[in-house]
């Protein structure tokens, strides 16, 4: 017999409320299957947080070398046309890299997220309601905002660069 969550909920409630159930069910999974469900569940989480990680890692490395790049042409005053016009097309390329390869761990993640709901949605009734106390929409909203603000940083930055490589000429 499973134990009760809360001594404190009353009977009047409504118990088909999935994100709050009286009693936990067990998973029904065998225990090798449990454990290579939570194999599967902690190398997903660690591809996660690696995607994520590289994400702002390229951001970062883009914007160190927009700034050289730009620091370079400031100090030379863009004297070398080439060199400067090299550089500048440079900053292009790493620019659509950058946002290709963000967009690309973004899909990395989107994979790694439908795993993880695939393995924790065979696991108890508890641990599939605290899985689901946040919207799948609301994450969605926030992963796609950031994916954005992240591309729209590359390319401004990248226009900027240009701007300033332009005013020289």
């Amino acid at each position: 017999m499973a134990k009760e969550l809360n001594p404190i909920d009353t009977e009047e409630e409504d118990r088909a409320d999935p994100l709050n159930p009286a009693e936990d069910t067990p998973s029904e999974l065998a225990e090798t299957t449990h454990a290579e469900f939570l194999a599967i569940y902690t190398d997903a989480s660690a591809n996660l947080r690696y995607a994520k990680t590289q994400q702002w890692r390229s951001v970062l490395y883009f914007s160190v070398g927009a700034a050289l790049v730009t620091g370079y042409g400031e100090w030379t005053h863009w004297q070398d046309k080439e060199l400067s016009r090299l550089l500048l097309f440079m900053v292009w390329v790493f620019s659509v890299a950058s946002a290709a390869l963000i967009v690309s761990l973004q899909w990395w993640q989107a994979a790694e997220n439908a795993k993880i709901t695939y393995v924790t949605s065979k696991w108890s009734s508890f641990s599939t309601a605290a899985r689901k106390r946040k919207s799948k929409l609301m994450s969605d909203i926030q992963r796609y905002g950031i994916l954005i603000a992240m591309i729209l940083y590359l390319e401004f930055a990248t226009i900027a660069v240009t701007r300033i490589f332009l005013l020289k000429l």
